[in-house]
């Protein structure tokens, strides 16, 4: 838990105000571009130079600065789990805040235009970038941390999330998606009963691909679809399916596995597997010097130390091209992924006080 504050962050005010703005408007994976633009206009509102990159991230620093010099990358991903049917209508009780993906990700962005805004103010170092980046989320396949990392020099990485306050993310869990579909002839349940069924095909492939799999290895069938109705021997099927572990090497093995298991079948029945999202495994040294700084910057502002863990993060984006990386959180809260998730408010002045501490930590 965080010390008691003498006086609240000057700042906690305006991220309230941001993450309840953003948080009225729709942003599903894919389809960030309403909330891309109320960014933007933040960010340059701020004074910073903003750019829309090549996947619709938006890219903020301050103006005439060496894009060529390697610079600490602060990213808060756009996009939330849910679709654009979904109501929104954030609301404000006591010290919560209340809406789906108000924690995921929403506060993580309003927290970056407040960070903006003391950057061009030169509270924070010139060779700091802002990114509020896309494609996080589910079949986003991290596309936006990707991209951003590809085509910004970094020096090092740090990606906010909004629940993890007292986790301090130093890991990443690999995931591998795969989609395998499945086609044949069709007809008629009974006058085609010789006929091969997609459906068939499937649910046998994805057992066995179950049965294959080595003891301990995370497979997950998680959607599937065919058929057309129950008296027609199904002519199409498909299965998304989930493959996740802390190592590289022993991910990309289990997804051969599966993949070939999948890609098996009966006579008359097409199958294809194709990979669909890949999410890298890795870790930073306990010893490596961010992460050293990210646990002094929590002593600094009087948070207790972390929680050291693997996660799911933008952090993935990182390990394979060697970016030192870690992944801060700004509150907490609950309900993640539901409708009915909140944050809470207070503890928001402590995740920003740790995100400032961290920039001066990486100046010095």
């Amino acid at each position: 838990m965080a010390r008691r504050r003498s006086a609240p962050d000057p700042a906690l005010e305006d991220v309230v105000a941001l993450t309840m703005e953003l948080a009225a408007v729709p942003a599903p994976t894919g389809d960030e571009g309403g909330r891309a633009d109320v960014v933007a206009a933040l960010l340059s509102a701020a004074g910073l130079e903003v750019d829309q990159d090549a996947v619709g991230n938006v890219v903020a620093r301050v103006r005439d600065t060496d894009r060529e010099r390697p610079a600490v990358v602060v990213s808060a991903h756009l996009d939330t789990v849910f679709g654009s049917g979904v109501a929104l209508a954030p609301r404000r009780e006591g010290d919560r805040l209340h809406a789906p993906g108000i924690g995921d990700n929403t506060v993580a962005v309003a927290a970056l235009v407040v960070l903006a805004r003391e950057l061009a103010a030169g509270v924070h170092p010139a060779d700091t970038v802002l990114a509020a980046t896309v494609g996080e989320e589910g079949l986003g396949d991290l596309r936006g941390a990707k991209h951003l990392l590809r085509t910004v020099p970094a020096r090092a990485y740090v990606s906010l999330e909004g629940h993890l306050l007292d986790e301090l993310v130093v890991g990443g869990i690999g995931s591998v998606r795969l989609r395998a579909t499945y086609t044949g002839p069709g007809g008629h349940s009974w006058g085609d009963r010789d006929a091969p069924s997609a459906v068939h095909a499937l649910l046998k492939a994805g057992a066995a691909a179950l049965d294959a799999v080595p003891v301990g290895r995370h497979v997950n069938l998680g959607v599937v679809e065919g058929g057309t109705t129950v008296n027609a021997i199904a002519a199409s099927a498909s299965l998304l399916v989930d493959l996740r572990d802390e190592d590289e090497d022993r991910l990309e093995e289990t997804a051969r596995i599966v993949g070939a298991v999948l890609g098996r079948a009966p006579l008359g029945i097409v199958a294809r597997v194709d990979r669909i999202g890949h999410r890298p495994a890795g870790r930073m040294d306990r010893d490596a010097p961010i992460v050293r700084a990210a646990r002094s910057a929590r002593a600094d502002v009087g948070l207790r130390p972390g929680r050291e863990d693997v996660g799911s993060t933008e952090c993935n984006a990182a390990f394979p091209l060697g970016i030192p990386t870690v992944c801060l959180g700004l509150t907490r809260g609950a309900d993640m992924h539901r409708e009915s998730e909140w944050i809470a408010i207070e503890p928001i002045s402590d995740g920003l006080a740790a995100v400032r501490a961290l920039l001066r930590r990486l100046r010095d």
